[in-house]
């Protein structure tokens, strides 16, 4: 499995990130290459999403994310499953007038371990960063106005 991760400070109050978070519809107007977002069971421990998730412009994969762990105001954990195996880890800490968001995304590129790999290494994780980097980004901006 391969990671990928950044921190950026946000400048409104913690719960407002956590919010933000939880609200997974609103979640494609900031995730970069997230195309859809479905079948939204709720938002505890347990409830799921299916999502549609367009990487390199080009690629489209499918899959049902669960919340995994759930810690208001401080830690989310998503665990994606599907053409795309992720999990996404969101931890939150009150700075001041803001938050602290530090995320870590740790994923499986498809085309098995040596494939995959290859693939990751020569494009795949560069991309990630790139896109994880601009999606936290673009949460800032939203929230923040």
């Amino acid at each position: 499995m391969s990671s990928v991760e950044h921190s950026i400070f946000i400048n409104v109050p913690v719960d407002t990130v956590f919010e933000a978070l939880l609200r997974v519809e609103d979640a494609p107007k900031w995730v970069v290459g997230l195309e859809e977002v479905h079948d939204v069971t709720g938002r505890n421990v347990g409830d799921t999403f299916a999502w549609t998730f367009k990487m390199a412009g080009t690629l489209t994969f499918r899959g049902k994310t669960t919340f995994a762990a759930i810690e208001p105001g401080r830690y989310l954990r998503e665990e994606g499953s599907g053409d795309l195996s992720n999990v996404w880890e969101w931890r939150l800490t009150p700075e001041m007038s803001g938050t602290q968001v530090h995320v870590r995304i740790d994923y499986t590129v498809p085309g098995g371990a040596l494939i995959g790999g290859i693939l990751d290494k020569l494009f795949v994780e560069r991309q990630n960063q790139k896109d994880l980097e601009q999606t936290l980004s673009n949460l800032q901006k939203m929230l923040e106005g």
